[in-house]
């Protein structure tokens, strides 16, 4: 083997090496929050209000299997009182014809949670976007936030760091095809470190105040 191959297959190495270490401590960090997530309606603690985060993919007319999850675990905390009001935090893509404020709305009316109880978030782009909005355009800094597991725990990290409580809820995983639970399975920890680097850099929402 040529000396320059033996560089190049080390310095590939120890990025790849140096690559999972980051990781792997993105993830222990934000697997902290894990002890504030709760997955009973009878235990977790009654909050006024509940955020429910947004998917970005649909299948036809019905939402993703992960946003099906989320939004019944949202009804279902609303029908058990342990909030009277739910934020749906998303996006509206104008140029993409996709509005998932609207659509999260209607299934849940769908569930029996009354219009007057749902409050559209259509410039939460992004978890950190949403998190940052409920405190300072929704005026609440004490919540629930509604997701999966790991999305939870990245919600709840960054809320943590820019002073805000709230607490999880984990939603179910709907059934999700083979291809769609391998991304879902690499997507989680890759957004833990974007997670962390988002803490680290003090990225901000794109829409600080907008509604």
């Amino acid at each position: 083997m040529s000396r320059t191959r033996k560089i190049v297959l080390f310095w590939m190495a120890a990025a790849l090496i140096a690559a999972t270490e980051a990781v792997l401590a993105a993830s222990w960090l934000v697997g902290g929050t894990s002890p504030r997530i709760y997955s009973s309606v009878n235990d977790i603690p009654a909050r006024e209000v509940g955020m429910v985060l947004g998917a970005p993919k649909y299948s036809g007319e019905r939402p993703s299997p992960l946003l099906i999850g989320r939004i019944r675990a949202a009804a279902g905390l609303y029908h058990a009182g342990k909030v009277k009001k739910l934020v749906v935090s998303g996006a509206i893509y104008q140029e993409k014809f996709c509005d998932e404020i609207a659509a999260m709305k209607q299934w849940l009316m769908e569930l029996g949670v009354p219009a007057d109880a749902i409050v559209g978030d259509g410039k939460g782009l992004r978890t950190l976007d949403s998190v940052l909005r409920m405190r300072d355009v929704f005026g609440c800094d004490d919540f629930i936030t509604i997701s999966q597991r790991d999305h939870c725990e990245r919600a709840l990290y960054l809320a943590d760091h820019h002073g805000i409580s709230t607490i999880g809820f984990e939603a179910g995983s709907g059934e999700m095809y083979p291809n769609e639970r391998i991304r879902n399975a690499l997507y989680g920890p890759l957004s833990c470190v974007k997670a962390v680097f988002d803490i680290a850099i003090g990225r901000k929402a794109k829409y600080p105040t907008e509604r």
